[in-house]
């Protein structure tokens, strides 16, 4: 019985064991069959090649320098097209391009200049850049072959204005018709007087072969008319050269937008590394050229530019990440807290564009003392824009502006620029403690001039001077004027002279810039212009606008300008970022 009942249990064991193995091989298997099988290798995220910059506009012309073509969003497109014999850094300094030649002073005095171009340097569609592209670039900026005379409106009432360029022709840049040695690649110009600004003189502008075939005209014909044609005088007009003036009407409209807005990619022949793949009124696509020979030869494979119709679409897309570099303007901490917070770098400085206070012909020179002892600059400019700028510091000069980097810094370390602080009791003391009205012309529109507008009364009533708005009937005792954009001393000393910002003493000492050409001496002159205009207190400069560029993550490469609107420079050091 005991036998029996081992047997039994035995016997169920092994069918247990049985059933339990056969279960588990099962169990096994149905695993094994669910399983997911070894992931595939992830592909590699591609590495970019290009970048998007946003630009506020709409591109109307492939020549930005024509009197209607000077705008922000067609000087975008030239920056990144056109390559000239020198270029512009961050702070506006002239930059040599030795990829592409060099630009010699042979002489001072008659000033004396060669351009050399080097072998081998071709446009985008493949023809060479010569020494007829300079020539081209000659007639086009001298304005050498205009008769015009103009009323006080500008329009021309007799003779003929060739190129309507942006830029007049500056009196004192004239020369002599260049001449040529194409065996050396050199063409060389002489100049009436000494020229300050000689080394701002590149020349080349449009292709010349380009522009002949606009105005149905050949290469050899057009040439011939710029080295035989007379010199204008306006005294004795003649007929127009019917081979210039065609050659200048194509250059005048002959790269503009189609009626519908659209661009012809065709029309954009560069001298820089880039080729126009596509144009549109929202977009620009380029593709690095491979033929391309210059110093300039970008690490990116494209660059797509966007436009945007306004600063607040602009820089909602860079927050967004569809743009990788933008210049921003004058933006608001709100801009700048929007940026930063989507991992944007913005960098901000001070641009060339300044806030003055500039005094009447007709205002006192005891007024005038007594305004500028009363303002606190230094208040002036933490009040203005220190929320944005902290490293914001007053203006201390008339003709330039912390945004020329070491110009400005040399320039008023010996022009004699006052303190920055206030002085209420000099103030009165310079009225001989009698009340005083300044009666001021701003724009209300303007958010900066109106904080220096409304300190001024503040400051004003400590030194016992009433400063209220000038009415519209009533003459300004002062104005608060934006102005500059001047990326020389020399232009600006003309400018702001012309503008009326002048003294005896000062129009003497321009006499002499406008005929140095070593840097020292054109920073010594104006020096003595800055000195002539703070001892008369013929104004006070007060703080510049500010600049800023916002530059997307992992992007390298990307300096600031301070241009304002300006494409960052150098874009041939720009790089995406990696994966």
């Amino acid at each position: 019985m005991h036998l029996g009942q081992y047997q039994q249990t035995s016997m169920t064991s092994r069918r247990r064991l049985s059933r339990l193995v056969v279960v588990s091989i099962a169990a096994v298997a149905v695993l094994a069959g669910c399983s997911a099988p070894e992931p595939a290798p992830a592909e590699p995220t591609p590495a970019r090649t290009s970048l998007t910059v946003g630009v506020v506009g709409t591109p109307t012309s492939f020549n930005s320098a024509t009197v209607h073509g000077d705008t922000a969003a067609n000087r975008a497109m030239s920056a990144l097209l056109d390559e000239h014999l020198g270029s512009l850094d961050g702070t506006l300094q002239v930059v040599p391009n030795d990829g592409l030649g060099r630009i010699t002073r042979i002489e001072g005095d008659p000033l004396t200049v060669s351009y050399e171009l080097f072998p081998d340097r071709v446009w985008s569609d493949g023809t060479p850049i010569t020494l007829d592209d300079l020539m081209f670039g000659w007639a086009v900026s001298s304005h050498y072959f205009d008769d015009a005379s103009y009323d006080e409106t500008g329009a021309v009432v007799s003779g003929t204005r060739y190129f309507e360029t942006a830029s007049p022709a500056d009196p004192n840049a004239r020369t002599s018709r260049p001449t040529m040695d194409r065996a050396a690649d050199t063409l060389t110009l002489t100049y009436d007087e000494p020229f300050a600004d000689w080394n701002r003189q590149w020349l080349l502008d449009r292709p010349v072969h380009v522009v002949a075939a606009k105005a149905g005209v050949t290469v050899r014909d057009l040439m011939t008319a710029i080295l035989t044609t007379p010199e204008g005088d306006a005294s004795a007009p003649q007929a127009p050269n019917p081979v210039l003036a065609a050659a200048a009407a194509a250059w005048n409209t002959g790269f503009d937008a189609a009626a519908d807005g659209t661009l012809d990619p065709a029309a954009a022949v560069s001298a820089g590394p880039w080729t126009v793949t596509e144009a549109t009124t929202t977009s620009l696509a380029l593709a690095r050229r491979d033929d391309y020979q210059g110093g300039h030869y970008p690490a990116l494979e494209g660059i797509t530019v966007r436009f945007f119709p306004d600063r607040a679409a602009q820089i909602a897309a860079v927050a967004a990440g569809e743009v990788d570099i933008a210049n921003i303007g004058d933006p608001d901490a709100a801009d700048v807290k929007t940026l930063t917070d989507a991992g944007v770098t913005v960098t901000m400085g001070p641009t060339p564009q300044t806030l003055q206070l500039r005094f009447a012909d007709t205002t006192p020179a005891a007024l005038r003392q007594a305004v500028s002892l009363s303002l606190d600059r230094d208040e002036l400019v933490k009040d203005a824009v220190g929320e944005v700028r902290t490293d914001a510091r007053p203006l201390q000069s008339f003709l330039s502006s912390p945004a020329t980097g070491s110009t400005y810094q040399d320039l008023s370390s010996g022009n004699g620029a006052p303190g920055t602080g206030s002085d209420p009791g000099a103030a009165r003391s310079a009225l001989d403690d009698r009340p005083a009205v300044l009666r001021v012309a701003h724009d209300p529109a303007d958010p900066i001039s109106t904080v220096v507008f409304e300190r001024m009364i503040t400051m004003g009533a400590e030194a016992g001077i009433a400063v209220r708005a000038a009415a519209e009937n009533e003459t300004a005792d002062a104005t608060l004027a934006w102005v500059g954009e001047d990326e020389s001393l020399y232009r600006s000393a003309r400018d702001r002279l012309a503008e009326g910002v002048t003294t005896v003493e000062a129009e003497q000492a321009f006499d002499e810039m406008i005929r140095d050409t070593d840097p020292v001496d054109v920073l010594a002159r104006a020096q003595e212009i800055d000195r002539a205009l703070f001892a008369a207190y013929a104004g006070v400069p007060l703080l510049e606008r500010t600049g800023a560029v916002a530059v997307g993550k992992g992007v390298g490469g990307v300096t600031y300008t301070a241009e304002p609107d300006g494409i960052p420079p150098a874009f041939w050091t720009w790089t995406p970022p990696t994966p």
